[in-house]
């Protein structure tokens, strides 16, 4: 079992209402990332779904979570061109979350780095 990230609240940028039941579907209650998708029941879920791959993507310690996340929109039930919208809004709870965690948990953007020669 691999221990993911805490997530300090502290850190983490204003939220909106609907960011913040988005996030709590992310994050448990002991302040770490959930190991595993939120289940998709509504557009909500699956806006948090989304907020959860491209979280565990940067975030994660378990290499499977490190493969490109290149369909990890299709679970927002919307069209396309609403979908390319929707997403644009939730990198930015995205980012909020990955700076609210230790640098040195980002262990997907680190493997990323160093595959890339950064």
């Amino acid at each position: 079992m691999t221990n993911m990230p805490k997530v300090d609240k502290n850190k983490v940028a204003a939220m909106t209402a609907e960011e913040i039941k988005i996030f709590n579907m992310v994050v448990k209650k002991d302040n770490s990332i959930r190991a595993s998708k939120p289940p998709v029941k509504d557009y909500t879920s699956g806006m948090a779904a989304y907020v959860w791959r491209m979280t565990c993507f940067m975030v994660s310690p378990k290499p499977s979570h490190h493969c490109m996340p290149v369909c990890a929109d299709f679970d927002i039930p919307v069209n396309y061109f609403a979908r390319r919208s929707v997403t644009k809004e939730l990198d930015k709870l995205v980012d909020k979350i990955v700076n609210a965690v230790d640098k040195p948990e980002w262990h997907g953007i680190l493997r990323w780095g160093r595959a890339l020669g950064y």
